[in-house]
């Protein structure tokens, strides 16, 4: 997963809508929409909500830099 990709992946796991989402990242809400498709299909995921489930249960390995930052 690309370093894009996991940015999206943790921001899915507060419940954001793509639009949100793609302003947050200063991307088009299309680029957006590709990066969570790209993240389904590569997880192996059916739907955004579980994407949205796996970010926000499994956020510490999505975002390790940002845990240590905190220690």
């Amino acid at each position: 997963m690309t370093d894009r990709e996991r940015e999206v992946l943790a921001l899915l796991g507060g419940g954001i809508p793509n639009r949100t989402l793609a302003r947050r990242l200063g991307i088009a809400e299309r680029t957006a929409k590709a990066h969570v498709a790209h993240i389904i299909e590569k997880l192996g995921l059916n739907t955004r909500l579980e994407a949205a489930v796996v970010a926000a249960v499994h956020h510490e390995l999505i975002c390790p830099e940002r845990q240590s930052a905190a220690l």
